[in-house]
């Protein structure tokens, strides 16, 4: 597959890109109704940042996934990226994060694990990942002291927080599996090309507390059999370029994680144009792909037994992590 057709299979392209980035668009997955935050702080919360950045907050400790708040623009995997510092920065500031207790990221492409470093540098941070997860932090300059490495279902406790990482796969593109495929076998310092974030290991990503138990699965890819055994209240769905492989492969994506976990709620996440400026939430350019994806995962959730609630989160908004898919924004 060419760069200019893997990047459209990831559901962004150049053109989708706008210079502005006011206030966070309020476009809805079609179909699929937004959460509102409640009148009262749950006992832990989850905000959205796009794609799957996901802040986890009991009040006590903050837990991150990915973390991707820079938005590099590029034309093909040879595009040079870097971190945005002063963007990361501003939200370490606006969103409270300093005290940060862990960063972990779903996979080490660009759009999950390019910001690790910084924001484990910026808030002190522990690193959770792959070895190539590792090697992101490591080219940023964090201490080695302060990376922890995980091969598969190795659990960390922070706070009341208890997180396990599953080994689980990417969404297959491209001759069958991920779209640049491979490790990061050193420390990768940027400025570097997109194309050097590479897939590193996929994980499904379990988040336990004594007021839950979800489960963020960032590609849509699965593991045969990977999560049985697991419970969850809700799973983070990941559902950017499940049409691409056919609406077989999103039955069993839907039955292997949101079945599998006798999840009550999928709230869908990465399916938001990661190639416009942060804040600014929309479908990809086009829009179609995302939207038959949608239309899949609301099919099978509706045929679950019992059926399955789907509610997608405001950007940069608090809501319960854990309870239910209502209510929604009006």
């Amino acid at each position: 597959m060419g760069s200019r057709r893997l990047l459209a299979a990831w559901c962004v392209t150049a053109s989708a890109w706008t210079a502005s980035a006011a206030s966070p668009a309020a476009e809805k997955l079609a179909g699929i109704p937004v959460l509102a935050p409640g009148e009262e702080a749950p006992a832990v919360s989850v905000t959205w940042y796009g794609v799957t950045t996901l802040l986890f907050d009991d009040g006590e400790t903050k837990l991150l996934i990915d973390g991707f708040f820079s938005r590099p623009l590029f034309e093909g995997l040879e595009s040079i990226a870097d971190p945005d510092t002063a963007q990361i920065a501003r939200m370490v500031e606006t969103e409270g994060l300093r005290g940060l207790a862990m960063i972990t990221a779903v996979h080490s492409h660009f759009d999950h694990a390019m910001d690790v470093g910084e924001v484990a540098l910026a808030t002190g941070a522990t690193v959770f990942g792959s070895e190539s997860t590792a090697n992101v932090a490591r080219g940023a300059g964090v201490d080695e002291s302060r990376i922890m490495v995980v091969e598969d279902r190795r659990t960390e406790r922070y706070g009341d927080f208890a997180v396990t990482l599953i080994r689980s796969a990417h969404l297959p593109m491209e001759n069958g599996g991920p779209p640049i495929p491979g490790t990061i076998d050193t420390p990768l310092v940027p400025p570097a090309p997109i194309g050097a974030w590479k897939e590193g290991g996929s994980y499904s990503v379990v988040v336990e507390h004594p007021a839950g138990t979800a489960v963020v699965q960032g590609s849509a890819g699965y593991v045969a059999g990977g999560l049985d055994g697991v419970a969850a209240d809700v799973v983070y769905l990941g559902i950017g370029g499940v049409s691409i492989p056919g609406k077989d492969h999103a039955r069993t994506y839907v039955e292997e994680i949101v079945g599998a976990t006798g999840a009550g709620c999928a709230r869908p996440v990465h399916w938001d144009d990661f190639n416009r400026p942060f804040g600014e939430i929309a479908l990809p350019a086009g829009g179609g792909d995302t939207e038959q994806s949608a239309a899949w995962i609301r099919e099978f959730a509706a045929a679950g037994d019992p059926p399955v609630g789907l509610a997608t989160l405001p950007f940069g908004q608090a809501v319960d992590a854990f309870t239910g898919c209502g209510p929604a924004r009006p």
